[in-house]
C-alpha cells in the first residue's frame, strides 16, 4: 500500500472488513465490485480536476498540452467508464430479462486499459527525462494531427483552410522531432517511418505498441495480455463476436449465471486498470489531498492497493 498518503487515524482493517465481509457464495458480490470501480474512477477524476485548477505558471505550449492531456485522458478514462457501468446494470431485453452486451462491454475496457497505457507512457515511463517526455507528447502530437487531417473536412468543414493549418503543423513536428537529441534512441522502424511522413509517402503514425506497454506498465502483463488479445477479437473480428453471440442466447438456461461470470471478468480487469490508473496518477503528481478528503482517500487507496495486489498473485 502507498503509505505516504495515508492519513492517521484511519482503521484500514475495519474499513476492508466492512468492504469484504466474510460470505458463503462461491463468487465475489458484482454490485460491490462495480461500486469499488465507480469509487475509484470517481476519484481519480477528482485528482485530476485538482491537478489542473492548481496555480501553475505555463511557460510554453508544451506546458499547456502537458497539463490539459492529463485532465483529458483522464475525463475521456472516467466516461467510458461511466458508460460501462450502466451496460453492466441497466440493458433489458424485449421480455425485460438482464441482458448483457459483452461485445461492447470488451471493447470499452479495451479502450480503458489502452488510455491507462498512453497516459503511462506520456507521463510516467518517463517523468526523470523530461527531453524524452517533451519528444513522446511531440510524436503523440503528431500521430493524432495525421489522423486528423483525414477527416478534417467532415468534421469541421468543407472549407481547406482547417486542413491546410494542421499540415502546416504536422510539418513543423516532424522538423522538431527529427532534429530532437532523442530522436536516435528511437527504433529503426519509427524513425524512418517519420522520414516517410517528411517525404509524404507516409500519413500516420504508429508509435504506441500496446502489447510491448502493457510489459513496460506496472500492470501484471501475463494477465493483461491475455484479456487484451482476447478483447481485441472483438474489435476487430466481427465473426468472433457473432460466434460469441450465438454461443451466450443459445444457452438460456444458463444465460444468468453465464452473463454473471462474463461481468465479473470483466470487472475483475477494470479494477486492476482503474487501480493502477490511480496509483499512477498520485504517484506521478505527488497529489497532495485536503484534510476534508482523507477519508476518501484512504479508502481509495486502500481499494487501489488491495485489487492490484489480488490481480498479481493471480497473475
Amino acid at each position: 500500500m502507498n503509505k505516504e498518503i495515508i492519513f492517521e487515524g484511519f482503521d484500514y482493517h475495519k474499513f476492508m472488513k466492512e468492504e469484504f465481509p466474510q460470505h458463503g457464495g462461491k463468487t465475489p458480490d458484482l454490485n460491490k465490485m462495480v461500486k469499488h470501480f465507480d469509487k475509484i474512477t470517481s476519484f481519480l477524476l477528482d485528482c485530476a480536476l485538482q491537478a489542473i485548477k492548481r496555480d501553475k505558471v505555463c511557460e510554453d505550449d508544451f506546458d499547456v498540452l502537458h497539463e490539459n492531456t492529463r485532465y483529458t485522458i483522464v475525463g475521456n478514462f472516467r466516461l467510458r467508464s461511466i458508460n460501462l457501468i450502466k451496460i453492466l446494470h441497466e440493458l433489458k431485453d424485449i421480455e425485460g430479462n438482464s441482458l448483457f452486451d459483452d461485445a461492447t462491454a470488451n471493447i470499452i475496457v479495451r479502450s480503458l486499459l489502452e488510455s491507462y497505457l498512453v497516459y503511462f507512457q506520456l507521463y510516467n515511463s518517463c517523468e526523470k527525462n523530461i527531453g524524452l517526455q517533451k519528444l513522446y507528447f511531440k510524436m503523440y502530437d503528431l500521430s493524432s494531427l495525421l489522423h486528423f487531417v483525414k477527416f478534417a473536412k467532415e468534421i469541421i468543414s468543407e472549407n481547406e483552410n482547417g486542413s491546410k493549418r494542421f499540415e502546416g503543423r504536422i510539418e513543423n513536428l516532424v522538423y522538431e522531432i527529427k532534429a530532437d537529441d532523442n530522436f536516435n534512441s528511437l527504433p529503426k522502424k519509427m524513425q524512418q517511418d517519420i522520414i516517410r511522413i517528411k517525404s509524404g509517402k507516409q500519413d500516420y503514425l504508429s508509435f504506441l505498441n500496446f502489447s510491448k506497454l502493457i510489459l513496460k506498465s506496472p500492470l501484471p502483463s501475463q494477465f493483461i495480455t491475455a484479456f487484451y488479445s482476447y478483447s481485441s477479437s472483438y474489435a476487430h473480428t466481427e465473426g468472433f463476436s457473432s460466434r460469441m453471440s450465438q454461443m451466450i442466447f443459445g444457452s438460456r438456461t444458463k444465460w444468468n449465471k453465464l452473463n454473471e461470470l462474463l461481468k465479473l471478468k470483466l470487472i475483475y480487469i477494470c479494477l486492476a486498470v482503474s487501480s493502477q490508473f490511480f496509483l499512477s496518477f498520485i504517484e506521478y503528481d505527488e497529489t497532495e489531498l485536503n484534510d476534508d478528503k482523507k477519508k476518501d482517500t484512504n479508502e481509495v487507496v486502500s481499494l487501489a492497493s488491495f485489487y492490484l495486489n489480488a490481480v498479481g498473485k493471480n497473475n
